[in-house]
Order: C-alpha cells, then sequence, then structure tokens
C-alpha cells in the first residue's frame, strides 16, 4: 500500500505523463491531416496564420508548464509543514488534507483537458477549485452546442452544478 507521499508523488507524474501525451497526440494529429486544412479550420475556428496559431498553442502550453510548477512547488511546502516536528498534528493534518484535494483538483484538470481533447478541442486549459471549474478553449468564438459538450465532460468528472463552470474561448 501506498503511503500518502508515494501517492502524491504517483498522481503528480500521471498529470505531468497526461499532459505531455496530449501534446504529442494533439501534434501527431495536427500532422496528419490533409494538405489544405490547419487545425483551427479542423475545429471551425476562423483560420489563423502559422504564427498566430503557433502563438495560441505556445499560450497552453506554458499554462500547463506554469500550473505545474506551482503546484510542484506548493507539494514540495507542504512535504516541508508534513515533515516539520515542531509542528502541531492538527498543522500536518491539515497540511495532508491540502495535499490531497490539491492533488485530486489537478487529476481532475487533466481528466477534463483529455476529455476535450478527444472530443475535438486540443488547446484548453482547465483550473478546478474546491467548488467551481473554469476551461480556457483555443477557439474566437464556441457555438452553443460546443459550450455544451465541454460543459458536460466537466460536470461529468467535477459533479459541479452548470453554474459553476465558466467556458472561455481564448483567440490570438
Amino acid at each position: 500500500m501506498m503511503n500518502r507521499t508515494q501517492t502524491v508523488r504517483f498522481a503528480a507524474f500521471v498529470t505531468v505523463l497526461a499532459v505531455l501525451l496530449g501534446y504529442v497526440v494533439y501534434h501527431r494529429s495536427a500532422s496528419e491531416l490533409p494538405v489544405g486544412f490547419s487545425t483551427a479550420a479542423r475545429h471551425r475556428v476562423r483560420p489563423a496564420s502559422s504564427g498566430s496559431l503557433q502563438r495560441l498553442e505556445n499560450y497552453f502550453v506554458n499554462y500547463r508548464m506554469h500550473r505545474d510548477k506551482v503546484m510542484s512547488q506548493e507539494i514540495a511546502t507542504l512535504k516541508g509543514v508534513l515533515n516539520n516536528p515542531a509542528l502541531s498534528r492538527e498543522a500536518k493534518s491539515e497540511a495532508a488534507q491540502t495535499m490531497v484535494r490539491d492533488t485530486q483538483e489537478l487529476k481532475q484538470e487533466a481528466a477534463i483537458e483529455g476529455l476535450l481533447s478527444a472530443q475535438g478541442f486540443p488547446l484548453t486549459a482547465v483550473t478546478v477549485t474546491r467548488n467551481s471549474a473554469v476551461v480556457v478553449v483555443g477557439a474566437d468564438h464556441l457555438s452553443s452546442t460546443q459550450v455544451a459538450r465541454i460543459a458536460d465532460a466537466v460536470m461529468k468528472v467535477t459533479h459541479f452544478p452548470p453554474e459553476n463552470v465558466v467556458i472561455l474561448p481564448k483567440a490570438e
């Protein structure tokens, strides 16, 4: 049986692996499109120049890298609290609960991003908190059908009501 530290390390590893896999799958599928099609056209996004599409892709890659860096720093801080013999049991218990909650939220973010990528939205960034989720989608505009599909994916993973899910298009 894994202890909490091992569980957190494993969850962080799986999350990083999921992000990298999503990035590789996205770039592989983009290169397999017929000549003359861009990933933007495939997803009914206004055609963009290769430079602006690259900037949009970079936005999402940088967002995920920053999120993973912040989470790693927070986990390191919480581990310091857990390993500090001078702190009370209550403080350590709260740190452990925070670490578990953060790990669960990170897993939900990765799961939602994976689902959305599979549904044709490879450029997404998801932030899950205790009672809400924010999804940023690489698109100039989202139809009501697309918003409904995205919200459905978020609600399946998080079990949040629709009013706690925010979906925002992000155009270059």
